[in-house]
C-alpha cells in the first residue's frame, strides 16, 4: 500500500465553524492543505498550500500543531494518507474562494456536519475533537 504525507489545517472561525474544501473530481470534503515538496518543513508546506488553494496568508506563529493521524486516502486507491494537522483560529469570519485544484469551500457547523461526505482524516481525527470542544 502506498503512503502520502500531507499537512492540513483545521481552520475555525469565531463561531466555531470548521472550514472544509472539495477537490475537482472528488465527492469528499477534506481539510485544506496538501503534500510537501522536497526540503519543505511541515509548516512551510501548510503555509504554501493555504496560499495556493485559498489565497490565505497565515504566519507560522498562528499554527498550533494538533497531531498526526494515518487513514485511508479517499481520492487515491490503495493509499494511506499521513496527515500532520494544525489548528488555525481566526479572529474574524472570512469568506474563501476555491483556487487551484479546489472546486468548493464551505464552513460546516456542528449541527450540519453530518450532511457532508468527509474524508477519513477529517472524520476520524479532527471532527471528534471539534465536536468535543478540544480544538
Amino acid at each position: 500500500m502506498d503512503k502520502i504525507v500531507i499537512c492540513s489545517a483545521a481552520i475555525l472561525n469565531p463561531n466555531g465553524d470548521l472550514l472544509m474544501v472539495r477537490k475537482k473530481g472528488s465527492t469528499y470534503f477534506q481539510l485544506p492543505g496538501g503534500k510537501a515538496t522536497p526540503g519543505e518543513s511541515q509548516e512551510e508546506t501548510l503555509i504554501r498550500e493555504l496560499r495556493e488553494e485559498l489565497r490565505f496568508d497565515v504566519l507560522e506563529k498562528d499554527l498550533e500543531f494538533l497531531g498526526s493521524h494515518t487513514a485511508c486516502a479517499v481520492n487515491e486507491v490503495s493509499t494511506l494518507v499521513e496527515g500532520n494537522i494544525y489548528v488555525i483560529k481566526l479572529m474574524a469570519t472570512q469568506s474563501f474562494q476555491a483556487y487551484e485544484e479546489l472546486v468548493e469551500v464551505v464552513w460546516i457547523e456542528q449541527d450540519n456536519w453530518q450532511s457532508f461526505k468527509l474524508a477519513h482524516l477529517a472524520a476520524e481525527f479532527v471532527v471528534p475533537r471539534w465536536l468535543s470542544g478540544k480544538l
